[in-house]
């Protein structure tokens, strides 16, 4: 006896003596006197669920032949009811009953040509001992009469229940199941419970309806669109002009486009498990991500004779479009930086359910929680270094400054959706659209700094202040923000099994969310110079906090990778 038909069988008594097993059969000898026969009950199961129907021969009535059909339900009641065509009797080839047919285990049935009278198990009417009776409690018998208690479920071409590991291939696959008929029917064995038989094939294979996907993904993301931050003029350009947008021949270095929108590798991994039996139910988790986009720009006065970091003068006395200059021939030399980082993430937990499962299709809908996670950061610092005096500043006067935008967005929701499959040979084409609803929680974070060092007689003068160029007290601090969204997600996968247990597969992936904020987009590049006065602000107040919200769309290229247990 191999080791799982130990353990079948010792799960098997086990049932038997503790009393699960509900459904009796009794064969009464056949030297019982007519009229005093108790009669032979058989039991007898639908191939859907429902309740259990029992044979019952009348004693001294036709002896040997079905004369009724009781029909009872889970608490052992009779139920008012008729045997359909599709229901069957406990058999080794199982046919449909009809009254007037031979009891199975008469001799008349044994005798008979036709197989819906074979018992499949001579032992039961040929061989007295003593077993335990359904209660638990042992009972005595001699040699014209014993009792065997048991139930016994059969389904169409022997099957029964479904789980996502073992039984017959799908018929359109090659020689393993759809990927996902996440549902392989059970082959049901002869003679054991089906509650044993389940809980010995978990012991045996602990891992059974698991499975593991891992996909690799080429994702292209959105970026965040920033104003120009960077600016340059031909060597020569009066300084009046020098680095201001829309005069003479100045350029932009960086800003006025889309950053971290460049393509990025990223993954996905997704474990999940459906539970044996006949629910079709599963549970699955998943995780995706998307490398971090790290940019960075620098530029100095040994590359850029002239380098400016532009905006828009609004103050009382301002004139429109400006720059603050960080290099410039005789005047000042320096450099600047900006760097700026996006990351991209997502998960769910989903509660699962088979809807349709046949052997070239499957519709599975799930419900459950999902997340989104995206974050922004950009910093803008410049330094520069007084070697004029045409600027009005101190020669060998230095000033360091930065400024920096920070959103961190956190989608929370219910997701609902659906999974459809489709098979045909070796290979199948999957589809899922996914549902989420709930809110997207932001926050902006606003900073600046520049610290100004001025030479003095006998050392250096140092002074700070919590602002730069692009962050003032205006527009500086934290904030936090809630809004609805929605963030619906397609998928498209085409596999190709290659035996029972791996599969490979390429997909594409959309994934969109209605309300995020973007930290490029928060950058405003008007500015008050009043407030850097002595007499404070005059005017309108700018820069200024938007707040502006705006959608993000990510697509990937997947290639996966799936197993099976």
């Amino acid at each position: 006896m191999t080791p799982i038909q130990r353990i079948l069988a010792i799960t098997a008594i086990a049932s038997l003596m503790s009393g699960e097993i509900t459904v009796a059969q009794t064969f009464s000898s056949s030297g019982s006197q007519p009229g005093q026969s108790s009669g032979r009950r058989i039991p007898v199961r639908s191939y859907q669920s429902g309740p259990n129907r029992v044979l019952a021969e009348a004693p001294g009535e036709q002896p040997g032949e079905v004369t009724s059909i009781e029909i009872r339900n889970e608490a052992g009641e009779l139920v008012d009811s008729e045997l359909d065509e599709d229901e069957y009797f406990l058999g080794a080839a199982p046919m449909p009953i009809k009254i007037g047919q031979p009891m199975p285990g008469s001799t008349q049935a044994r005798t008979a040509s036709s197989p819906t009278v074979q018992f499949d198990d001579e032992r039961y009417l040929s061989s007295p001992e003593m077993v335990p009776s359904g209660a638990g409690a042992p009972i005595g018998m001699d040699s014209t009469e014993y009792e065997y208690e048991y139930e016994q479920e059969y389904y169409e071409d022997g099957y029964q229940g479904t789980s996502p590991s073992y039984g017959s291939d799908c018929e359109s696959c090659d020689d393993g199941s759809c990927d996902g008929c996440a549902s392989r029917p059970a082959r049901h064995l002869s003679h054991i419970d089906a509650r044993a038989e389940r809980i010995a094939r978990v012991l045996a294979n602990p891992l059974v309806g698991f499975w593991a996907r891992a996909e690799y993904m080429h994702w292209k993301i959105d970026g965040q669109q920033v104003p120009a931050l960077v600016t340059t003029s031909p060597t020569g350009t009066d300084r009046d002009d020098a680095g201001i947008l829309g005069v003479g021949n100045t350029s932009i270095l960086y800003g006025n486009d889309e950053l971290g929108d460049d393509d990025r590798p990223g993954g996905r991994f997704e474990i999940g498990r459906y539970f044996l039996g006949e629910s079709g139910l599963g549970i699955s988790a998943s995780f995706l991500f998307a490398d971090d986009e790290d940019q960075r720009f620098s530029a100095d006065s040994v590359s850029y004779g002239i380098l400016g970091r532009p905006f828009v003068d609004v103050s009382p006395t301002g004139v429109g479009n400006n720059s603050e200059l960080i290099a410039f021939p005789n005047e000042f030399t320096g450099n600047v930086d900006v760097t700026s980082s996006t990351k991209f993430s997502a998960g769910d937990v989903l509660l699962r359910g088979i809807l349709i499962c046949e052997p070239d299709r499957q519709l599975e809908g799930f419900v459950g929680y999902t997340y989104y996670q995206l974050d922004d950061d950009i910093a803008i610092h410049d330094f520069k270094r007084v070697i004029g005096g045409s600027s009005g500043l101190a020669v060998g006067t230095t000033l360091d400054e930065t400024d920096r935008f920070q959103v961190d967005n956190d989608f929370h929701g219910a997701a609902i959706g659906m999974r459809s499959q489709t098979c045909f040979g070796g290979w199948s084409l999957a589809s899922t659209l996914k549902l989420g609803l709930g809110v997207t929680s932001s926050n902006l974070n606003i900073s600046g700094a520049t610290t100004a060092t001025v030479p003095v007689a006998g050392g250096t003068d140092t002074s700070t202040r919590n602002s730069g160029l692009l962050v003032q007290d205006t527009n500086s601090g934290s904030s936090d923000f809630d809004e609805f969204a929605i963030a619906p997600e397609l998928g498209v996968s085409l596999s190709r099994r290659m035996n029972r247990d791996w599969s490979l597969s390429a997909g594409y992936q959309l994934v969109y969310i209605s309300r995020v904020m973007r930290a490029g987009e928060q950058i405003d590049p008007l500015l008050n110079l009043s407030q850097l006065d002595a007499g404070g602000l005059a005017g309108t107040a700018r820069p200024q906090r938007d707040d502006f919200f705006t959608d993000l769309t990510a697509q990937a290229i997947t290639f996966g990778l799936l197993r099976e247990f």
